[in-house]
């Protein structure tokens, strides 16, 4: 996938911008606090329609506006050419013209009823920062690395996923009224109210299912991949290993049917464990991936270079299954994070990206273009990276200025940030 046109209204610190983007390497150059991550931001948007900086869209629109808009033109594999548009307007107090926000997908021009119909339809990895919570924070960040990939994949998982979220919801708000109607381990439900919860059950334990079995099935494939890569980051020194952790107890290989029949039996066996906290304790919701290095967990005991480590490994893995599932490169987004990497972790970013678009944020272009040359002058695949034609864009405050498009990196016209 190419982009060739980012289209941003009121977009963070962007009041109405228009970017033209090459199909090589994009690089976004400008001192800090100037938007530059806001653009990749607005390309990630478009996979799935969530940031990965922050969960509320109000976050996104610029100061004083009440509404945002992106837009991004791409060009598939097969030669189509596409865009995908998102809109949101909050909503207004007061002389209110809308009594709640909105949010309006575009595919081609067209509005899409659901979220879910956009999966799929635009692929992009991004490698920022904040990708190091997958290490550092709860299992909720690794669940949502997990669903994220999956739902690009198979749009279909994501429907499930929505539907388990619903029916959690409404299981966790009978459960709380239970409770403040005093039901609980010294008062038992009478018959009515244990009908009312082998309904929200069985609807459970079927998207439950679901979503385990396609979790399992793209854990292992991540576990592999993200292996191969850390043993090559670290040159065979270190292991690292990614297990996927759901209902305790239960044992997910089995078929579908006895692992609902299971996951049944689990869920009334805590039913009143349940009622007296107000909410399900097991399920995919509490699921978590293990990730640890030679043995010992990742979060306590690795240092920071091998956290960054295992991140990487987890980002190349999500790319290459993006690129094996689709047939053709996702775009690759790098929120300045070369200078934070060795000449191993470089070299095993560069080698996997080599045929995507690429869009890099820096405060130096002279040091990206250095780290990007140097590993095509090292690599015997050369002739895979020097075919990409560089563009330069200097941000400043919310203005993107193209400074010149070339083969030649080292041209007079590239800024120095």
């Amino acid at each position: 996938m190419i982009i060739t046109k980012i289209t941003l209204n009121q977009f963070r610190n962007y009041l109405d911008q228009e970017i033209t983007t090459s199909p090589g390497i994009n690089v976004f150059f400008g001192d800090n606090a100037q938007g530059k991550t806001n653009i990749l931001e607005a390309v990630y948007l478009c996979t799935c329609a969530r940031s990965h900086r922050t969960a509320r869209d109000s976050d996104l629109i610029l100061h004083d506006k009440d509404q945002y808009g992106v837009k991004i033109e791409f060009i598939c594999q097969n030669g189509s050419t596409e865009s995908v548009e998102i809109r949101f307007l909050d909503a207004v107090n007061g002389d209110a013209q809308r009594s709640r926000s909105l949010r309006q997908i575009y595919h081609n021009g067209l509005k899409l009823d659901r979220i879910s119909d956009m999966m799929g339809l635009f692929h992009a990895v991004i490698f920022a920062p904040e990708d190091l919570m997958i290490v550092k924070e709860g299992p909720a960040t690794r669940r949502r690395y997990l669903d994220l990939l999956i739902s690009q994949i198979r749009p279909g998982y994501f429907v499930h996923l929505q539907q388990y979220n619903k029916i959690i919801n409404q299981r966790n708000r009978l459960l709380k009224m239970l409770r403040d109607q005093g039901y609980g381990r010294g008062k038992n439900l009478d018959t009515t109210r244990l009908m009312q919860l082998d309904v929200w059950d069985d609807a459970l334990t079927k998207e439950a299912v679901a979503v385990i079995k396609q979790r399992r099935i793209f854990t292992e494939r991540i576990a592999e991949i993200a292996a191969k890569a850390q043993n090559d980051i670290s040159s065979g020194k270190e292991q690292l290993n990614v297990k996927y952790k759901s209902v305790p107890g239960i044992d997910i290989n089995t078929k579908d049917d006895q692992l609902a029949e299971r996951l049944l039996k689990k869920l009334k066996s805590m039913l009143y464990d349940d009622i007296e906290k107000g909410s399900t304790q097991v399920g995919p919701h509490r699921d978590d991936l293990d990730l640890s290095l030679d043995g010992s967990s990742l979060k306590p005991f690795a240092s920071q270079g091998q956290q960054r480590s295992a991140v990487l490994a987890l980002k190349l893995a999500e790319l290459i299954i993006l690129r094996e599932e689709t047939g053709e490169a996702p775009v690759f987004l790098l929120d300045d994070v070369m200078s934070e990497l060795d000449e191993n972790r470089r070299n095993s970013l560069l080698e996997n990206i080599h045929e995507a678009q690429v869009f890099v944020t820096c405060t130096d272009t002279e040091q990206i273009v250095k780290e990007f040359t140097y590993y095509e002058n090292k690599s015997e695949n050369n002739h895979s990276v020097d075919k990409h034609k560089w563009s330069f864009f200097k941000v400043v405050q919310g203005q993107v200025m193209p400074t010149g498009t070339h083969g030649e990196p080292h041209d007079k016209h590239c800024e120095k940030g």
